[in-house]
């Protein structure tokens, strides 16, 4: 019984090590990285395209969404990318959301309503009619995907 323990703990301490250094889920860019300099400028750009939408709340536009850094100005050593859908924005710019995914920041929770800060943006998405509109990191991330899910993911897109 001794041996089973001690074989379950030493199995337990070589997954946790796995864990610790295999690379993070997802697709990563370096921080400087000019592909993703060149989308966020992008984003930065055609900005006013989703606020318009958002404000003529047009028959066939739906599924308005934000992608912005949860973890800015709060004294994070990390960014957190993170996207926020049910979008508003108030008289006064202040731009409202909702998580729509469980964030690593353990302070916040998926669903929750959240205030995005405008310098935080750095993705925008709606639907018009099933086309995807925006979504500028988003076709970045597709263009290093794997052939088969690149096309699913275009196809979910309506691309």
């Amino acid at each position: 019984m001794k041996m089973l323990i001690i074989g379950v703990a030493v199995l337990a301490a070589l997954w946790l090590l796995w864990r610790r250094l295999s690379p993070p889920a997802g697709m990563v860019f370096d921080l400087d990285d000019p592909r993703m300099e060149v989308a966020k400028q992008t984003v930065r750009d055609t900005l006013p395209e989703f606020w318009a939408a958002l404000a003529a709340e047009a028959p066939g536009d739906s599924d308005f969404g934000l992608k912005f850094d949860l973890n800015h100005g709060r004294g994070l050593p990390d960014r957190e990318l993170i996207g926020a859908t049910g979008v508003t924005r108030d008289a006064d710019g202040t731009i409202h959301g909702h998580l729509a995914n469980p964030p690593i920041n353990r302070d916040f929770s998926a669903g929750q309503s959240v205030v995005i800060d405008p310098a935080t943006i750095v993705d925008w998405c709606f639907f018009r009619n099933d086309i995807a509109h925006g979504h500028h990191i988003t076709r970045l991330m597709i263009d290093f995907s794997p052939p088969r899910d690149a096309a699913q993911a275009r196809k979910q897109l309506g691309w």
